[in-house]
């Protein structure tokens, strides 16, 4: 629980990564445990908390939450001329490409399962090596464009005979998460061309405010005529302060430490979390048909990101600005 959205993996870091990072240490295999519990379980806590709320409040009071937590930590690193060098790239990545993709969850997280959006969620690497490969003219290679056929092939399995769905509206629902990761895909394409060198805690600042300051008013027209209970502002503080703004803490850390394309591995455990955590939580039900389509989506995703098969340089977006991962 993405957002945002963040970093984007250039074939020079796939080199770094493979070539100069140390083995993982034991604490570098817990902090990514515990992004992946962050980030997986903040699915769950959308679904529980979007029906108390509504969307558009519930999203703009998380990534605010989320940008006042990172702002000082912004300052820290002497970020806020970058910040203030690029309003407008800030506006673009704010808006169509934070705002309305987290909007798109909220609405989605009312009519199908925590697990399934989690799912769904996963097939932004899909989508952003398709639009590296017809925009930004990079090579697909058999293995990556393989598992773009497999990954989808994969979401067909998902919404064939509609699979756990919530209400009537389900197809809706799921197309509604399948533009958020085509949104967050443009969005880390976007990140990654026009800016290149930032720092990535600015990068997710500056859409996270731009974000939550286009929703405010929103928030305010849509506010719920009842009192959301205590329960429900809980769940809104989780994704903000530790799904968000926690998370992208520790995503940054290990981005430091393990490199990109290791720290990709959360985009693999967040579905899990996701389907275990709604289990518990919610009572949802996992079905066959959800399993064994997201393992295809997963895998396609894992041959699209050059993670296995031939493919030395995986390119893709590691999670997009603001997002939970997701």
């Amino acid at each position: 629980m993405t957002r945002f959205r963040a970093s984007t993996i250039q074939r020079n870091a796939a080199r770094r990564d493979s070539r100069k990072l140390a083995p993982m240490r034991g604490r570098d295999l817990i902090e990514l445990l515990l992004l992946s519990l962050l980030w997986g379980s903040a699915y769950l806590f959308m679904r529980a908390a979007v029906p108390a709320f509504g969307p558009a409040p519930l999203v703009a009071l998380r990534l605010g939450l989320a940008a006042l937590m990172l702002f000082p930590v912004m300052l820290l690193r002497g970020g806020l001329p970058a910040l203030r060098a690029h309003p407008l790239k800030f506006a673009v990545l704010g808006v169509p490409l934070t705002a309305l993709p987290f909007l798109l969850l909220a609405f989605a997280s009312l009519h199908i399962t925590a697990g399934l959006v989690a799912v769904l969620n996963a097939t932004a690497p899909l989508f952003a090596a398709l639009i590296a490969h017809y925009l930004l003219r990079e090579r697909l290679g058999a293995w990556r464009g393989a598992g773009l056929v497999i990954g989808f092939a994969g979401v067909a399995v998902l919404m064939w005979g509609s699979a756990s769905f919530k209400s009537g509206i389900g197809v809706v629902a799921v197309l509604a998460v399948l533009v958020c990761s085509v949104l967050w895909a443009i969005g880390a394409n976007y990140t990654r061309r026009h800016l290149a060198g930032t720092d990535s805690v600015v990068i997710t600042v500056g859409s996270l405010l731009a974000a939550s300051l286009f929703l405010a008013p929103f928030a305010w027209a849509f506010w719920p005529s009842e009192t959301p209970s205590a329960r429900a502002w809980a769940e809104m503080a989780f994704l903000g302060v530790l799904s968000s703004g926690l998370g992208f803490l520790i995503y940054f850390r290990l981005l430091r430490r393990i490199g990109p394309v290791r720290s990709m591995s959360v985009t693999f455990l967040n579905p899990v979390v996701a389907m275990v955590a709604g289990t518990w939580y919610l009572g949802e039900t996992v079905t066959l048909q959800t399993l064994f389509g997201g393992a295809v989506v997963l895998a396609g995703t894992a041959l699209s990101l050059g993670l296995v098969g031939r493919s030395p340089t995986p390119i893709v977006a590691a999670k997009p600005v603001g997002a939970t991962p997701d």
